[in-house]
């Protein structure tokens, strides 16, 4: 991969988590601050961090219909208020050519503990 996608993933990371968690997006029923446009989006804790690195045409509706990120949040027993969202929109080219190796890079990067679960069996 070249090292200008290399730079873009680290310049998009470095945006999702050194936003204030209190300017992200909290949870709630409809995510009416979410973007519905082509993103990149984190799930963060407040003292945890990063919790999940994603991609989507649109985050709003992804969250909406339910998200694994969210159930994780819920079974790790995170309090509501200490889990936001925040999401960096993605322009046609980074969308079409460059979304799936953004998002590739920043998860080796950083190792978001909710993009590496395995569900496990009773």
């Amino acid at each position: 991969m070249p090292d200008s996608t290399e730079n873009e993933a680290l310049e998009i990371l470095q945006t999702l988590i050194s936003r204030p968690f209190e300017d992200c997006i909290p949870v709630g029923r409809n995510f009416p601050a979410l973007t519905t446009k082509h993103s990149i989006y984190a799930v963060r804790h407040r003292a945890e961090g990063l919790l999940y690195i994603g991609k989507s045409q649109n985050p709003k509706q992804r969250f909406m219909g339910g998200h694994k990120a969210l159930v994780w949040c819920w079974i790790a027993r995170y309090a509501p208020d200490d889990v936001r969202l925040t999401a960096y929109p993605l322009d046609y080219r980074q969308w079409t050519t460059l979304s799936l190796n953004l998002e590739t890079l920043i998860i080796q990067a950083t190792k978001p503990p909710f993009n590496a679960q395995i569900p496990m069996r009773d």
